[in-house]
């Protein structure tokens, strides 16, 4: 008996702990999902002081970011890549590089099991050759685009700075209007989406929207650029090897990887990947390839942006190579002026310690 109350008073706890949980971006879903985003950065420094020998500084560095992700229910892809270049005189002094692709296709439509095939390649500057595999096998999980959700908050957020409602709108409100945003498609003209919208938040807060609020609602359907998206997937299958980053012999793989996609709030989204492989004594020679950036909105015109990659290759008999780059960058929109500090942290491949370098940049339109 006792043991059925402890039970009983046990769903109840964590009943009561799902209705008060708060709406997150990720209890959004919908049954197609197609996303891609791309980054590139870039910064040089030339300084030469006739007063002594040789140029002082000579310096720079180059970043590329791209990730494409497809998901249906019968199908999906992601692709992903990124790579980075310092410079110093105009010659490439390090470098680092990683690319993966990867097709899924479901083998049910009730869990989201699925059959894979797929690329991955990684390069560091003081490795003879890129390492490049193919793989297959299976895995589990789903990616999911969240962002109507995410205006349905901003919208809120819009309406309440405002003044327009007084107070946050129900789960289920916010819920219902993401629904139609991801409806778009099927309204003849913005202005019926937008009065479905105006229908639903008059309902539940009884305020009266104005001109001014429908406005600032139609500017956060038509916006671009802030997608966001949720989900993971792990997988693992075998794999051959197309070329071995020390030249040494081309062999079947053990494969094993894991994607992750977050949005904690509708301003931010982070992404992961992580790769592990190696021939069937995988613990005495593999490759370890991980990425992960992490985006955050700080305000209107300010947005923060963390990027980390690693790649570790242990070859047969030999010291593992490990290769490291992280960045921090906060880029400003001042009116007129674009601002934006970055941090760089990288160790190369044999290095034994790790170069920095800090950048800051303006510009502005003067007339």
């Amino acid at each position: 008996m006792k043991r059925m109350v402890v039970g009983l008073l046990g769903c109840l706890l964590m009943g009561l702990l799902a209705v008060a949980a708060p709406l997150s971006l990720c209890d959004y879903y919908t049954p197609e999902t197609s996303l891609s985003d791309m980054n590139l950065s870039f910064n040089y420094r030339y300084f030469d002081d006739p007063a002594t020998e040789g140029i002082d500084v000579s310096s720079g560095r180059v970043s590329v970011g791209y990730n494409q992700l497809y998901d249906s229910a019968d199908m999906g892809f992601t692709l992903a890549g990124t790579g980075e270049v310092s410079l110093t005189g105009f010659s490439v002094t390090g470098g680092l590089g990683q690319g993966s692709g990867t097709l899924r296709y479901y083998l049910t439509e009730d869990m989201p099991f699925f059959g894979f095939g797929g690329v991955e390649g990684a390069f560091a500057k003081g490795q003879p050759q890129p390492g490049v595999a193919l793989r297959a096998g299976v895995g589990y999980g789903r990616f999911n685009d969240v962002t109507p959700l995410a205006k349905a908050f901003r919208i809120q957020t819009d309406l309440l700075t405002l003044g327009a409602i007084t107070d946050r709108l129900p789960d289920d409100v916010l819920m219902a209007i993401a629904k139609e945003i991801g409806r778009q498609i099927e309204y003849a003209e913005m202005k019926d989406l937008v009065a479905a919208i105006e229908t639903l938040i008059e309902d539940a807060s009884g305020a009266t929207l104005n001109a001014r609020a429908l406005l600032s609602i139609e500017d956060e359907i038509l916006a671009t650029g802030d997608e966001k998206y949720c989900g993971w997937s792990v997988q693992g299958g075998v794999g051959y090897e197309i070329i071995d980053p020390f030249g040494g012999e081309k062999d079947l793989l053990i494969t094993l990887s894991a994607d992750a996609a977050f949005a904690p709030e509708p301003g931010s989204q982070l992404l992961f990947h992580a790769s592990f492989f190696g021939p069937f004594n995988i613990t005495e020679e593999n490759t370890l390839a991980v990425t992960a950036s992490y985006d955050y909105a700080l305000s209107e015109d300010t947005t923060f942006i963390a990027n980390y990659s690693l790649q570790r290759v242990q070859p047969l008999g030999q010291t593992a190579a490990d290769s490291h780059s992280a960045s921090l960058a906060i880029a400003f929109n001042l009116g007129g002026a674009n601002v934006s500090l970055q941090i760089a942290l990288t160790k190369g491949v044999g290095a034994v310690d790790w170069s920095k370098e800090i950048t800051i940049s303006a510009t502005m339109d003067l007339l």
